[in-house]
């Protein structure tokens, strides 16, 4: 596969996960992986959306 058909792909889970945190569905997860990394909820959220988002992904899942 091509980087540019990667990044287009990525961008679509980029895409699905910022919806999903906007409908509150990614809570948990949030909580989770900030408390693991030591990083702030609101502060930190769009790093914790993109390692949600890379995790889903690399892995077709969230791993902590």
């Amino acid at each position: 596969m091509s980087n540019q058909h990667n990044q287009n792909e990525f961008d679509k889970v980029i895409q699905e996960v910022e919806g999903l945190d906007e409908e509150g569905h990614l809570e948990e997860e949030i909580q989770t992986i900030s408390k693991a990394y030591g990083l702030h909820e609101d502060d930190d959220r769009e790093e914790i959306i993109f390692y949600i988002a890379e995790n889903l992904f690399e892995h077709g899942r969230i791993t902590i």
